[in-house]
């Protein structure tokens, strides 16, 4: 099944299913028994159908294509509504095959640090929204030194002296790396002699900077409490409007906890979320026990048949 989307000027004006391509396909007039809730014509229309790749319109009915053809043919189909397209273009909904959509909607609710171009950039950007807090953390995304004009990692020590009583954790644009205060070290046991395996806490003088990499991530980011479901549920549902609204329609979501999947499923089965997702679960040893118990789990608009593991610490 693939979705359709009305673009005007980049924006979205219309979110259709299309139940395959091998639908009624009008000639002299065929589709003039039929009834639908809408009529769209004097479009262009891609169908991504190899024996009719353009038509002018298109009949809906519950949500659903119901008959393609030129304008003389779908105006002939019953219908509550006629919508003149004014020659405006309709195409199949996107698909993005690798990304992170439960990550993007929980993301929106830190302070997002791309466009920086120094870390006192950061640093003002922090202060601005200091009371802006994630699960009691002042949490930032999106830094990227290679950015800046120093092209240096930063250090934790002007993160201390603004935020001595607040864990500020500082997650790099491709989340591999992330700067933290004193407060988020101490609070997790990490110093100048933690190690571990895939990762590294950057060291220099023999103090902690504050710089984690790669695995040393996940000892800080484990201890920032979970979101519970009802910001789950509200980031997830606007997430999904921003993607519809530039035409993403289908997606896989690399890697995601069997709870986060679960609740995209119950909220795809009370239709509040209409995005497609093929999940790829997390890989952990209970994870891959779960789903070999379960096996594959396909419903109309969610697909989990894939694991997502790391071979080489990034």
């Amino acid at each position: 099944m693939i979705k359709f989307k009305l673009l005007r000027s980049g924006l979205s004006l219309l979110l259709l299913s299309f139940l395959g391509c091998s639908g009624p396909q009008a000639t002299n007039n065929r589709f003039s028994d039929l009834t639908a809730d809408v009529v769209f014509y004097n479009g262009i229309v891609y169908t991504l159908n190899d024996s009719m790749p353009l038509v002018q319109g298109f009949a809906v009915s519950r949500g659903k294509i119901l008959a393609m053809g030129s304008n003389e043919e779908v105006q002939g189909i019953r219908a509550t509504q006629h919508v003149d397209l004014n020659g405006k273009s309709v195409y199949p909904g996107f698909y993005d095959a690798h990304c992170h959509f439960y990550g993007y909607a929980i993301d929106r609710r830190k302070i997002w640090l791309t466009g920086t171009n120094s870390f006192s950039d950061i640093l003002d950007t922090l202060v601005l929204h200091k009371d802006r807090l994630f699960m009691g953390w002042l949490f930032g995304r999106g830094w990227d030194q290679n950015d800046w004009a120093d092209k240096s990692y930063p250090d934790r020590r002007q993160l201390d002296s603004l935020f001595p009583d607040v864990p500020v954790f500082l997650l790099r644009i491709d989340g591999h790396a992330a700067l933290v205060n004193s407060k988020a070290l101490s609070m997790c046991g990490i110093h100048a002699d933690t190690r571990v395996e895939g990762g590294r806490v950057e060291v220099k003088n023999g103090r902690a900077t504050g710089l984690l990499i790669d695995n040393a991530v996940d000892l800080v980011k484990k201890r920032i409490p979970a979101p519970g479901r009802q910001l789950e549920t509200e980031a997830l549902l606007e997430a999904q409007d921003l993607c519809f609204a530039v035409g993403l329609t289908s997606l896989v979501d690399a890697g995601l906890e069997p709870s986060t999947i679960e609740l995209i499923d119950s909220l795809q089965q009370a239709g509040a979320l209409k995005m497609r997702v093929n999940a790829m679960v997390s890989y952990s040893p209970k994870n891959l026990s779960l789903y070999k118990s379960r096996g594959r789990y396909r419903t109309e608009r969610l697909h989990v048949c894939s694991f997502k593991l790391y071979a080489d610490g990034a």
